[in-house]
């Protein structure tokens, strides 16, 4: 059992693992005292035994500052292993590189689930779009790299502000990870109707492949160097602006508001995990002959376990507490505490479900399980559908939640 106390971090509340007594009066609330209000309307029910809203808003914008300021740190290896592979070629070097790149999209993938505020799109509220600017998937093209590559863009005083499917995380996918002669791109393609692509030799297309993706490295790193400030104190500070919800926050003008914003973002898993990287790889969307590895979303690193595996320790990190071993406050004890333990018991449970069955598959990675054992793939696609079902159904009414619209309508 999780256990939890009031500890102070990055100016603001985060709820350490130390107290079981308090954790389990929280659990199970034996009067109306501790059960908080549907919303506070601003909130800091501080009066409250065990935590209050602003509490949890506190845990959850601190959990998103540390996965960012974790992923800033594996960016910056990546930069250094890559500025190495620069300055002496070499499979050891490259082999660097890329394990580099794997630790990097581990951590990012966690964030992931995590787009709320900075890393959201500027169309919700607080959001700055920096998601995009590190990570654009399903916005990606080989093409538009390979072209990139050709022009040399990647050298040029502009690149920061090219089209994000030339830059970020997909594009050092492609770089570090597929070195073939050939071309995505068509024969109306600049790079093919001139010949220049053709025109270059193996070795300078190598070389130009390094060069491009150490500027890339250094622009993923910068992005995650904005998306760690904006979240910091003494800085953007959009922990507090997390924290604060209620009136008088023109960002979250109440509690409820904010929680909505987790919540939405929770959503990643069914919207994108679910209905994105799975749904049409085994054949139930946008494809013609079941099955569609080409759909699936690493093509190169074959990282699709790992990425799906990722988004849920994000989720899990929300829904249970972001500390070791999940520890912490999370969305579960607010469940707990408004009644709505079986549904909190449920998404944990599911959540491990879902863990189990991308386990299970023997396969280094989808592609590979879609061609020797593609009910494999489905049975983690039907883990992912039980623990959406619950977030759809339970979770929104327990906890009075709006369905994002990503979702709405949506009944597979």
């Amino acid at each position: 059992m999780k256990c939890v106390t009031r500890l102070a971090i990055f100016s603001v509340v985060l709820i350490a693992c130390t107290s079981c007594q308090a954790k389990e009066a929280i659990r199970q609330p034996s009067d109306a005292s501790v059960v908080l209000p549907p919303d506070d309307a601003g909130g800091d029910a501080s009066e409250t035994p065990g935590f209050s809203r602003g509490d949890l808003l506190a845990a959850f914008g601190a959990c998103a500052l540390d996965r960012a300021q974790d992923f800033l740190t594996r960016s910056g290896t990546l930069e250094t292993a890559l500025a190495a592979l620069v300055a002496s070629p070499g499979d050891g070097n490259r082999d660097s590189a890329r394990a580099a790149l794997r630790a990097a999209f581990a951590s990012w993938q966690e964030s992931e689930v995590l787009q709320l505020g900075p890393a959201a799109p500027v169309s919700v509220a607080g959001g700055q779009d920096l998601r995009d600017q590190i990570y654009s998937w399903p916005l990606v093209s080989r093409c538009a790299v390979e072209e990139t590559l050709v022009s040399q863009g990647y050298a040029q005083p502009g690149f920061a502000g090219a089209v994000v499917n030339r830059r970020g995380l997909a594009a050092l996918e492609v770089l570090l990870f597929h070195d073939g002669a050939d071309t995505a791109c068509g024969p109306t393609s600049v790079i093919v109707s001139s010949g220049s692509w053709a025109a270059l030799d193996d070795s300078e297309r190598a070389a130009r492949r390094r060069a491009y993706a150490l500027a890339a490295a250094a622009d993923v790193r910068a992005r995650a160097t904005t998306l760690v400030a904006a979240w910091s104190p003494g800085q953007g500070d959009f922990l507090r602006t997390l924290a604060s919800a209620g009136p008088g926050n023109p960002t979250y003008p109440t509690t409820q508001s904010a929680l909505n914003a987790v919540s939405d973002a929770l959503f990643y898993v069914e919207a994108i995990s679910k209905d994105l990287k799975l749904a049409p790889a085994i054949g139930l969307r946008d494809c013609d002959v079941a099955p569609c590895p080409a759909l699936l979303e690493s093509q190169y690193a074959a990282l699709n376990k790992a990425h799906l595996a990722a988004n849920l320790r994000g989720f899990r990190r929300i829904v249970e507490g972001c500390g070791a071993g999940y520890g912490g406050l999370g969305l579960d004890d607010l469940l707990v505490a408004v009644g709505g333990g079986t549904v909190a018991a449920s998404l944990r449970t599911r959540a491990l479900a879902a863990e189990a069955a991308l386990a299970a598959i023997v396969q280094p990675d989808l592609a590979a399980a879609l061609a020797a054992d593609p009910q494999s793939v489905r049975a983690v696609y039907d883990a992912f559908k039980a623990l959406s079902d619950v977030m759809k159904t339970d979770l929104v009414s327990v906890l009075d939640l709006e369905l994002p619209a990503s979702v709405e309508g949506d009944n597979d």
